[in-house]
């Protein structure tokens, strides 16, 4: 029985090897390359174990040879901080998965390879939100200098284009006349608000396509109020397959929207949420909570008692874990929301339908 740690750097992965019976340990270095990866390869058997932390390359890395060893880890980097700051990281890692294997206890919670098809989607959402944010920030950036000037624009009326030649025209010869016009058309990109915004749409078609796979996921989730398609999409992504969770609070807690809560003794202690998981769905869905207290009148009762004597923010998170416990028996039944508006429901499902296909004629006749 051989166990592996790997270190995986951009272009290089650093391999510590241990057997069974041995104490004794090899390290090795290859190139992240075809000649390394054909090197490395030659070093496996069918009964090798392997533990890597997880970075950006890990998933496709381990892709390439998980089909030739027994086992491979892929440990959350959270969880592996303090050997992560150890000197000797690489045989660290080869001590930590042969101390598991042999001792039957699991030490390095695995995390879960997600399919190529949820990979991708994570990319591109990766990508439609740093186009929001830089949007964002270039927005906040024209209205903040305006403001200080003492001129009234609301942001909407930043970037309509009737008033667009108005703006560039104030206070020739200013530094912000000189601000706002870098802002609106930035050198060397050369690229105006609309062009950003027609990216993101660009991108946020592209997630509607990539998410045609998840059709049925999709459509349980839509039947809840105020859930749209990209935002299914975005849980589906986040998720993979509710089967890997134990429960709806296992569940709700990879999704940061459950608090950390601490015991000792008598005391009990409520902390921030969980870091080690993922927070797209939970932000995109924040922002349809509000059409979802709308579809029921008991989860409004409740929301408003609690906003009586509690922070806003704090039920609003709590709202949130609700309404991922109910996402996540949908899911887990396979049932549409109790809630459901068929006819809206199915209009969301025909306009989703009808973008695919849309798409699918471009493609072809490109």
């Amino acid at each position: 029985m051989q166990f592996i740690g790997i270190d995986l750097h951009t272009n290089k992965f650093t391999c510590c090897y241990r057997d069974e019976r041995s104490a004794d340990k090899r390290t090795e270095t290859f190139d992240l390359n075809e000649a390394g990866l054909a090197a490395f390869s030659g070093t496996l058997t069918a009964d090798t174990h392997v533990l890597v932390e997880a970075t950006i390359t890990t998933f496709s890395f381990v892709r390439l040879f998980k089909d030739r060893v027994k086992e491979v880890i892929i440990a959350n980097t959270y969880e592996l901080k303090q050997i992560s700051l150890a000197r000797t990281n690489t045989d660290k890692l080869c001590r930590l998965i042969k101390m598991q294997v042999l001792s039957g206890e699991q030490t390095a919670c695995p995390v879960t390879l997600p399919p190529v098809e949820i990979q991708e989607l994570r990319s591109l959402f990766s990508t439609y939100r740093l186009y929001k944010k830089q949007n964002a920030q270039l927005k906040n950036r024209i209205h903040s200098l305006l403001k200080e000037q003492l001129y009234g624009f609301t942001q909407e009326e930043i970037f309509d284009k009737r008033s667009r030649a108005r703006i560039r025209g104030l206070s020739p010869g200013t530094a912000l006349n000189f601000q706002v016009n870098q802002l609106l058309d930035p050198p060397p990109r050369e690229r105006v608000p609309e062009r950003d915004e027609a990216d993101v749409e660009a991108l946020k078609e592209q997630v509607l396509v990539q998410g045609e796979p998840f059709m049925r996921e999709i459509g349980i989730l839509t039947s809840m109020k105020g859930i749209s398609v990209f935002t299914a999409i975005a849980i589906i992504a986040d998720v993979i397959e509710v089967s890997r969770f134990k429960n709806s609070k296992h569940n709700t807690r990879y999704l940061r929207s459950a608090p950390k809560v601490s015991n000792s003794n008598t005391s009990t202690s409520i902390r921030g949420t969980n870091k080690q998981g993922r927070k797209l769905a939970a932000t995109l869905l924040t922002q349809s909570l509000n059409h979802v207290l709308d579809s029921s009148l008991k989860l409004r009762r409740w929301y408003d008692r609690l906003c009586e004597y509690k922070k806003a923010g704090l039920v609003r998170t709590g709202l949130r874990r609700r309404v991922l416990a109910e996402i996540y028996q949908m899911l887990k039944k396979g049932e549409y929301h109790y809630a459901r508006d068929a006819k809206k429901h199915e209009a969301k499902m025909v306009a989703y339908k009808k973008l695919l296909k849309s798409q699918t004629l471009l493609q072809k006749s490109a």
